[in-house]
């Protein structure tokens, strides 16, 4: 039995799917508008560690991870550079999808929609909702009625009224509430547009990810994860629109969120300064140590980052890569069975899934992979190697850690 912590219910529950035997499973990408750094990779690795689990445990998983390749931060930089907000996206997108690669991320059967691609799902349901009185048109764009969605508010637990006292959003008088969010933005002098019934304009932040799992997903489907800095208001708003869309609920059944990586307690953002670039990294670290790293953690607690700790890491994977080598003489060497190795690798193997079943406690996972490395190296024997050795692959498998010899310099290796 898996137990997955639930940020809507703030609880441990069993991880019960919509349908027997497979997930479905939608996580927020990318904004293509920079060079990635750690922060975007901790995403990645860790929801494809989650889908690697899944698989694992022998369910047939629905993976989708969306770019939003047209944003306020992309026309920024488009504007920057002199060049179009379309070639900023695909720009990012390729080293990302680079990075996806170098970092061992199982993209199999993987769905990677844009949002440039749904334009037209997106207006329908924005005009479904204004047809069904959630949503209104001003000057500016189309807005959603939070005051008209009663349960606003229960994935971050924050009430309305407290957050209208508190609000820090930019006033647009056009507005009815200063909570109501953007559906639709109409077109502003020199931005991507395109046709809608509210004229020409481009879609709302928000829409974009309901229209997007849905249309792959259904309503209603297993899993969405994404940074805990997309709690509110981002997938706060995505449950507003969606269950007022359906007139049902719930959207999504569990919600799972990932940390941050913080430098000196910090996040590590764009904004702040403080970020390392994943290209930066991959100068010093070999990718497999990076998500090493990015593993060694509780997944929903932040993770400080410094060379200290990565240089530490880098000796544990060397120590990974020793142990791979030791397991491959000795199979070669004592290719008998030896109840004693048989029963060490079967224990390792069962403490360390009732970690991962323990809500993907990666970290407790690795304490497990290296107390096995210790005891088949202390114990000795003379068989069953190439069981151990099969065992050991599975627990690298499932972290989707690779045993590789070569440093990435840079992009062009």
């Amino acid at each position: 039995m898996i137990r997955v912590y639930n940020t809507l219910t703030r609880k441990k529950e069993e991880l019960v799917p919509r349908e027997k035997g497979k997930i479905y499973m939608y996580v927020c990408g990318l904004t293509p508008d920079n060079y990635p750094h750690l922060g975007h990779a901790r995403a990645f690795v860790v929801f494809d560690t989650i889908k690697r689990y899944l698989k694992f445990k022998g369910f047939e998983v629905k993976y989708v991870q969306n770019y939003t390749d047209i944003d306020d931060k992309i026309i920024k930089r488009a504007n920057e550079w002199g060049i179009s907000p379309k070639e900023i996206a695909e720009t990012f997108i390729l080293m990302y999808e680079k990075y996806l690669d170098l970092f061992n991320v199982d993209k199999e059967g993987n769905i990677y929609p844009r949002v440039t691609e749904n334009i037209d799902g997106i207006i329908r349901m924005v005009k479904e909702l204004e047809d069904k009185g959630f949503a209104y048109e001003t000057d500016t764009g189309v807005y959603f009625s939070v005051k008209k969605f009663p349960e606003y508010g229960k994935l971050s637990r924050r009430k309305i009224e407290d957050l209208i006292k508190g609000a820090r959003i930019p006033v647009d008088e056009t507005k009815k509430d200063p909570l109501d969010f953007a559906l639709w933005k109409k077109q502003k002098p020199g931005e991507p547009a395109w046709n809608s019934p509210w004229g020409k304009g481009r879609p709302g932040w928000h829409i974009e990810c309901s229209v997007m799992s849905m249309k792959y997903l259904g309503f209603g489907y297993d899993i969405h994860g994404g940074g805990i800095d997309l709690i509110f208001p981002h997938h706060e708003n995505e449950i507003a629109q969606s269950e007022a869309w359906a007139g049902d609920k719930p959207y999504v059944r569990y919600w799972l969120h990932n940390g941050l990586i913080t430098v000196n307690k910090e996040k590590m953002s764009k904004s702040l300064g403080n970020f390392f670039t994943i290209e930066e990294l991959l100068k010093k670290y070999q990718p497999e140590v990076l998500r090493l790293f990015l593993l060694s953690g509780d997944y929903h607690s932040p993770i400080d980052f410094s060379f200290e700790k990565l240089n530490e890491i880098k000796k544990s994977y060397e120590r990974i890569k020793e142990f791979y080598n030791f397991l491959k003489v000795m199979k070669e060497k004592f290719p008998e069975d030896d109840e004693k190795i048989r029963k060490i690798s079967d224990d390792a193997m069962k403490e360390f899934t009732s970690f991962m079943d323990d809500d993907f406690n990666t970290q407790g996972a690795l304490g497990v992979l290296f107390k096995f490395i210790n005891k088949i190296k202390g114990e000795g024997g003379e068989g069953s190697f190439s069981y151990a050795l099969k065992v050991f692959e599975d627990m690298l498998n499932i972290l989707g850690i690779k045993i590789s010899f070569k440093e990435i310099k840079n992009l062009k290796e």
